[in-house]
């Protein structure tokens, strides 16, 4: 394995971890948050889409315009081929592991599709010129980590008094409802 390669590979599965670190702490406040704010959000009615051929929910209107196919890098198709051949259940391979591998492919993840390949012994070449892809990678769990630390969920929990205000703010705001700080405060007493 290429060090360049190396290099990347540590930052991803680093970052991999990191994120399930994230979003695990966000699961659990998630379920806190629903049992301050539920009460006042129970009456907010929200419009949904369902993607009949696909099953996808959205609370956005699907958009006229036909999505566009995104291009896979010549390097993630032929990763792709190879390990899913080995992975593929037909072929005695692994369901969960097969499921992994479509989920890369789907996702431009070459990291991830690199990580399954030194994991059972299939050859990867790299080059310089897919430095641009690792980064993407890599880039793309970064951003993810970055969403949850964002949310109003992750800044309420992990914020001062100051913070925590502002996110009750943010609401009433947003919601236009009326929220009862001393009562929040109070239940957040009872939950550590």
């Amino acid at each position: 394995m290429s060090r360049i390669l190396k290099k990347y590979s540590h930052k991803y599965e680093f970052l991999k971890l990191e994120l399930e670190d994230f979003q695990d702490e966000f699961d659990e406040y998630e379920v806190t948050w629903k049992e301050l704010f539920g009460k006042y959000f129970s009456n907010i009615k929200t419009e949904m889409w369902v993607n009949e051929e696909t099953g996808e929910i959205r609370d956005k209107p699907p958009s006229d315009e036909p999505e566009k196919k995104s291009t896979k890098a010549d390097k993630v198709k032929k990763l792709y081929r190879k390990a899913s051949t080995l992975a593929h259940p037909d072929k005695g391979g692994d369901v969960d592991d097969f499921n992994y591998i479509k989920t890369c492919y789907e996702n431009n993840d070459l990291l991830g599709l690199i990580s399954y390949a030194s994991q059972n012994d299939i050859e990867v070449e790299v080059t310089e010129e897919d430095k641009e892809i690792l980064e993407k990678n890599c880039l793309r769990l970064q951003n993810k980590i970055k969403g949850v630390r964002s949310t109003l969920i992750y800044n309420f929990f992990t914020g001062n008094e100051r913070r925590k205000k502002a996110v009750i703010a943010q609401l009433e705001h947003d919601h236009n409802v009326k929220i009862d700080e001393k009562d929040i405060f109070k239940q957040l007493e009872n939950c550590k």
